[in-house]
């Protein structure tokens, strides 16, 4: 882990965020804490920061809404958002926001469980850029490249949205649904996931060939 990752903890329960933001520094973090979305996005203008905590529920800016207002700021476009929230994650919300995020964390989030996210995020965003250098170096694709450097992040983190909705929903781990089970979205969801896998398998065995 480096000791000195930019992170940006946004919160608007203002001692949630104090502490927060004082035990990362005591863990060796460069931290800092926003109230806000609109206070976090100023910021993130001002300083892009390595790596991004972000609540939901929060007024008059929900975390969904900061998230997309970021990620129109090209400079942080591809700043890791780590999306955590009490409320129950929905297959609408999985859906919208999936592919935009690099994990989701359910409160009460123990400090231990942040910075084991904060670690297991930025381990594997080294790993693709990694993979995608070596890809290149093989002659592969530039485009294929990039899209399978996507595939590698989206499919894991579809992964961990499965696990987090099985909470909820009858779906196991590796995807499957009850068959009794109606739900469009959740089935559309699945179907998303599927195809993914199978895209970044294709990709991975063209571009990135031995073990």
């Amino acid at each position: 882990m480096d000791q000195r990752l930019k992170v940006l903890y946004v919160d608007d329960e203002a001692l949630l965020k104090m502490a927060f933001v004082e035990t990362l520094k005591q863990q060796g973090f460069d931290a800092r804490g926003a109230l806000s979305g609109r206070e976090a996005i100023d910021m993130v203008h001002v300083d892009v920061p390595d790596i991004i905590i972000l609540d939901i529920m929060m007024r008059p800016m929900d975390g969904w809404e900061t998230l997309m207002h970021i990620k129109e700021h090209e400079p942080a476009a591809n700043v890791p958002i780590i999306m955590q929230t009490g409320k129950s994650l929905t297959i609408k919300d999985v859906l919208k926001y999936g592919d935009q995020i690099d994990d989701y964390l359910v409160k009460p989030v123990r400090l231990p469980d942040l910075i084991r996210s904060i670690d297991i995020v930025m381990a594997r965003n080294d790993e693709i850029t990694r993979k995608k250098r070596l890809a290149l170096e093989g002659g592969g694709d530039p485009a294929e490249v990039a899209e399978l450097g996507k595939l590698l992040k989206l499919v894991e983190v579809e992964k961990r949205l499965i696990g987090i909705l099985g909470r909820i929903y009858p779906i196991q781990q590796n995807g499957t649904i009850e068959n009794d089970f109606e739900i469009p979205e959740l089935h559309e969801f699945v179907h998303k996931y599927e195809s993914h896998k199978s895209r970044c398998k294709e990709l991975r065995t063209r571009l990135l060939p031995g073990p």
